[in-house]
């Protein structure tokens, strides 16, 4: 029993070592913040408060895999995602940046931008 004890030790430190570690930007975001940054003279105060609530309803959930499910207040989808510095790509296109433990993604519109702030 004593000359087991050194080899189970050994094992469980062998063992946490190879554990894979939890990438932080796997897992579910939801938002945290959103700014509507729209032209006055092409919309109305009414419109810029709808368009922000149902952005707040967007939840983004990122597997190990490397696949990143979108959900909206009427729209959901799938697709794999990379991340090239801090530029998380789609199909090889911009969908937002991954920094200080936030997704933050841009939408343009004839009417202007919408920011959406995602935390985990």
């Amino acid at each position: 029993m004593k000359n087991r004890f050194p080899f189970l030790i050994a094992l469980a430190v062998t063992l946490s070592a190879c554990t894979p570690k939890s990438d932080p930007l796997f897992g579910t975001w939801t938002v945290s913040k959103v700014n509507v940054q729209f032209d006055e003279q092409l919309s109305t105060p009414e419109l810029v408060k709808q368009v922000g609530e149902m952005e707040k309803q967007n939840v983004i959930k990122i597997s190990t895999d490397s696949i990143l499910t979108f959900k909206g207040l009427d729209i959901e989808w799938q697709d794999r995602i990379s991340l090239k510095n801090e530029t998380l790509l789609r199909n090889g296109a911009v969908f937002g940046s991954w920094k200080n433990g936030e997704i933050v993604t841009r939408s343009g519109s004839p009417l202007g931008e919408v920011v959406v702030v995602y935390r985990k």
